[in-house]
């Protein structure tokens, strides 16, 4: 009887047990499927293989009955398989952008910057204040930085974890314009837009 286990080196083991016996004609089929299966390999789930009584009846005349027993008795080797996961990876939370500073704006001369009213969402803030920094402090592109310092003057919530990305949201909504990296220009479409909020 052969026996064969697949090893996770890439090593396979081999074992070859040798047998004879005297059996009646009848009982030859069953002695042969016995090796055939013992030949095939482990089975999918992890039993006992018991030799047919016949069989064992067949060994026991030469007196090899104990061996015999013994080899169908013992259980199937388990073959240690690598499974890799199909699972996807979770995706590594987003590096939060740098922190924009407080840079130098004109905020007191008329109309100062605490005359916007508040309009209660950063996309209408943003608008508002690029709107007064176009129409009053003739500055045609803002950066994170001119938002950031306006948010700073005007005492509204600075926990957003990145100032330039609702620039880039409205740019997308065509409010802005990018005239270079990292600068927004608003537009009339943008201009109008915050003249809406300011009449709220």
């Amino acid at each position: 009887m052969a026996k064969t286990a697949a090893k996770t080196g890439g090593t396979s083991r081999v074992r070859f047990v040798m047998f004879d016996a005297e059996v009646a004609e009848g009982e030859i089929g069953q002695i042969t499927q016995a090796i055939q299966n013992a030949l095939r390999g482990p089975a999918q789930s992890v039993g006992r293989r018991l030799a047919s009584t016949s069989a064992l009846k067949a060994l026991e005349v030469n007196g090899h009955a104990d061996e015999a027993e013994a080899e169908f008795d013992q259980e199937d080797e388990v073959t240690d398989v690598e499974v890799t996961s199909t699972t996807p990876k979770a995706k590594a939370p987003r590096k939060a952008a740098p922190k924009p500073t407080v840079i130098q704006i004109d905020i007191t001369s008329e109309p100062p910057l605490s005359s916007i009213i508040d309009p209660k969402s950063n996309h209408r803030r943003y608008l508002a204040i690029a709107a007064w920094l176009h129409d009053h402090r003739a500055l045609e592109a803002v950066t994170a930085d001119h938002i950031y310092t306006c948010y700073r003057h005007l005492n509204w919530p600075t926990d957003i974890l990145d100032f330039a990305q609702p620039l880039r949201e409205l740019k997308h909504k065509q409010y802005f314009t990018t005239p270079e990296r990292g600068k927004y220009a608003i537009n009339q479409l943008g201009l109008a837009r915050a003249a809406e909020g300011a009449s709220d």
